[in-house]
């Protein structure tokens, strides 16, 4: 093998083969699962008397030229030519006559269990890869998995297959995909990944954005309003007091629906309340505020990412940084005609634009290069997208320093204040706010020591307050002093020279004081 794959990867699959070539693997995004499936599938086939068919289901359309592009990359190692692969999607409706088939699941719904049921009545063994396997466990998708049903235990012996995701735990895990595929056999988390060099280190800065009077007042009756409603709908449909998260909205989205119309008047007045005050904290104008200043005070070479949840919003703030950025910056939505993204993502990825400015569509599987700092504008509650979003600052890339993941808040909200649930052991995290500037009181009390010092010492730093006002926005002051003096040598204008220079004197602040 002419290839080397991660020491995890060559883990997994020894893991996977002892578990008779089925099962799920949970890994961060970035860390190599495409590659994964590939040599995983070269590894059983030389178990195997007969040629393998091996077919991957994505969920979208775009993921099929990537997972083509990846066997082609790989082809010599894994034994297969161009002529070996074949796709179904849309109007693209190939036969099945190819050792590699690659479906759109919207494609694959109604017709691939046949096709598979056939191959492995006839003796010839078959591997499943399931891209996103999460995406797969709804009523309509996992129609895919129907013909496990008309096999018998020796037919079985036939089938072989791979979940993959980052996050594949969703409503109807254990009882669809793990039947399907077979159980969760092996994790791969942020942790390790980070330890083991396979992605980057990063550093969280959760800034928490201060509310208008206007904007607490409104959020303060739209909450009463909530409260209210929420207490009238409970004592008709009691059930839902016991119900938390996204399985109470899917409860509340069925009672819309109910024979009794007064209790499907309040879900949905209910339901409505729930929006307008999500509308409110995600469309909060200062969150443009906030991401603006914010760019304006990283560094200019800066590969960006930003992340937004509504269109409107992403498109008021392309606009906005395309004046002050001008060639810079790019867009990417769903409501996008396929050239405009395309070529959205292609200067993007060839370094003509440095800034991408981003709606959902962008949020999983698209294979796009490492940014140095991802700003999530707007967020929702989900988990699956926030650690989506995070891997999309830390695919690998040599010689990037620690990349930087800025999560916006609305201060005195429902909304979380943390990025993640559960803190990483590898991530550092701060925490900054802001009004109509940034605020880091750890930060600032290390800086006005060092400004008090300057002062005493009659020797003046050109543009101090401009170095430490950039500073309390980058992750350089966690860095370790000697670090620091690194960079600083490295440096060749006397503006970065004198940036390290103080960050390295706040980082020794920083380990007096252990802040």
């Amino acid at each position: 093998m002419s290839f080397s794959l991660y020491a995890w990867q060559s883990a997994c699959i020894e893991s996977w083969l002892q578990n008779k070539g089925r099962g799920i693997v949970q890994v961060v995004t970035g860390a190599g699962k495409t590659i994964l499936a590939l040599y995983a599938a070269r590894q059983l086939q030389l178990h195997l008397a007969k040629r393998l068919h091996i077919v991957i289901v994505v969920p979208k359309t775009f993921l099929v030229g990537q997972w083509k592009a990846s066997i082609l990359s790989h082809q010599h190692d894994l034994g297969l030519r161009r002529d070996d692969i074949g796709w179904v999607h849309g109007n693209h409706h190939q036969a099945h006559d190819k050792p590699v088939m690659i479906y759109v699941v919207n494609s694959a719904r109604y017709t691939l269990a046949n096709i598979l049921l056939q191959k492995i009545k006839n003796k010839e063994p078959v591997l499943l890869i399931a891209d996103e396997c999460h995406h797969y466990a709804s009523a309509e998708n996992r129609k895919i998995f129907s013909f496990l049903d008309g096999l018998s235990e020796e037919e079985n012996k036939c089938y072989h297959a791979l979940g993959l995701s980052a996050t594949p735990q969703t409503n109807g895990f254990a009882a669809h995909l793990v039947p399907a595929l077979g159980p969760l056999f092996y994790t791969y988390g942020f942790n390790e990944a980070m330890q083991q060099g396979v992605i980057n280190q990063a550093v969280i800065h959760n800034i928490e954005i201060t509310m208008t009077e206007m904007q607490k007042l409104t959020y303060s009756e739209l909450s009463g309003r909530i409260s209210n409603t929420s207490k009238r709908l409970k004592k008709l449909a009691p059930y839902l007091d016991k119900l938390k998260g996204l399985a109470f909205f899917y409860a509340l989205e069925d009672l819309c629906s109910s024979k009794d119309e007064t209790i499907a008047e309040l879900a949905r007045l209910l339901l409505g309340l729930y929006q307008q005050r999500r509308a409110l904290i995600n469309l909060a104008p200062q969150r443009l505020d906030c991401t603006f200043d914010l760019i304006a005070l990283l560094d200019h070479t800066s590969k960006i990412i930003i992340f937004g949840e509504r269109i409107t919003q992403s498109e008021e703030l392309y606009e906005r940084l395309k004046r002050r950025y001008p060639k810079e910056v790019v867009h990417y939505h769903s409501e996008m005609g396929d050239v405009e993204r395309t070529i959205a993502l292609e200067n993007y990825r060839s370094g003509e634009a440095r800034i991408l400015v981003s709606c959902k569509a962008l949020d999983e599987g698209l294979d796009i290069p490492s940014a140095d700092v991802g700003i999530i504008l707007s967020s929702t509650s989900e988990q699956r997208q926030r650690v989506q979003r995070m891997g999309r600052v830390l695919r690998r890339q040599e010689g990037k320093h620690k990349a930087s993941l800025f999560y916006l808040s609305l201060a005195d909200t429902v909304e979380d204040a943390n990025l993640l649930e559960e803190g990483i052991e590898m991530v550092q995290e701060g925490y900054l706010s802001y009004t109509d500037r940034f605020i880091h009181p750890s930060y600032d009390e290390l800086a006005d020591a060092l400004t008090e010092a300057v002062l005493k010492s009659k020797k003046p730093i050109p543009g101090l307050q401009t170095l430490l006002d950039q500073g309390r926005v980058r992750n350089d002051w966690y860095e370790e002093p000697e670090v620091l003096q690194t960079w600083h040598r490295q440096a060749t204008s006397p503006v970065k020279k004198r940036y390290y220079s103080c960050m390295r004197t706040l980082a020794l602040l920083r380990e007096k004081s252990n802040c």
